[in-house]
């Protein structure tokens, strides 16, 4: 009987702490003014959300990363580490910036390999993609790196992201073309230059060679 009360006591316990790091994980808050964004192929685009956090506990550090749905449409990416002190309101929050880099993402008609002399119609309908923002919990560490090592703690709160990637339209760019033609003209007209002097001076010394005699 002992034992059981023992057993209970200890489930209750394990309940409160669970209930308590759920309320302290959802001490932070997030704001945003837009849950979609149209993003041009190819380009870097910078997204600002900004975060509070009114929990009088410890203080929290912050970076915005996006979620797995959305990695598949980013080249590169930047994002700062951005210290948000207990006790912030909501009329306090503080901005976080995260900026990435769309690859190529529609089909083009390429000469050479699939990134020269291309050009793109934009006959495709436009690519959507759906996914989230994440604002992580990061270590103390890499709040003073920067934002540059330190080991990630939780996926503290997020914000719907849908993302339109707009197809660009181009024509091909021949300047390629135009500097290898450009490179072979100068080529041979160099060795034209160094034949011509090669020329001249055989003639030169041959005629030296007949005035001695």
């Amino acid at each position: 009987m002992r034992g059981e009360k023992i057993n209970i006591k200890f489930l209750v316990l394990g309940v409160t702490l669970i209930f308590l790091m759920g309320l302290v994980s959802a001490s932070l808050g997030i704001k945003w003014t837009q849950e979609s964004a149209l993003v041009p192929e190819k380009t870097k685009t910078c997204l600002t959300y900004s975060v509070y956090n009114p929990w009088e506990g410890e203080s929290s550090y912050t970076k915005i990363e996006l979620s797995d749905e959305l990695q598949g449409i980013i080249k590169s990416q930047e994002t700062d580490v951005q210290l948000v002190p207990g006790g912030t309101s909501s009329s306090e929050a503080i901005p976080v910036t995260f900026c990435f880099k769309t690859p190529n993402i529609y089909e083009r008609d390429c000469w050479i390999g699939d990134s020269l002399i291309c050009k793109q119609e934009c006959n495709e309908e436009m690519k959507i993609y759906s996914g989230e923002v994440q604002i992580i919990e990061v270590s103390e560490e890499e709040f003073k790196s920067g934002g540059a090592g330190g080991s990630r703690t939780q996926a503290s709160i997020s914000a719907p992201l849908k993302i339109r990637v707009q197809c660009v339209e181009h024509g091909r760019n021949y300047s390629l073309i135009y500097g290898v033609v450009a490179l072979i003209a100068a080529i041979l007209l160099v060795i034209n230059i160094l034949k011509q002097r090669k020329k001249f001076g055989k003639a030169k010394k041959k005629k030296d060679n007949k005035k001695k005699k």
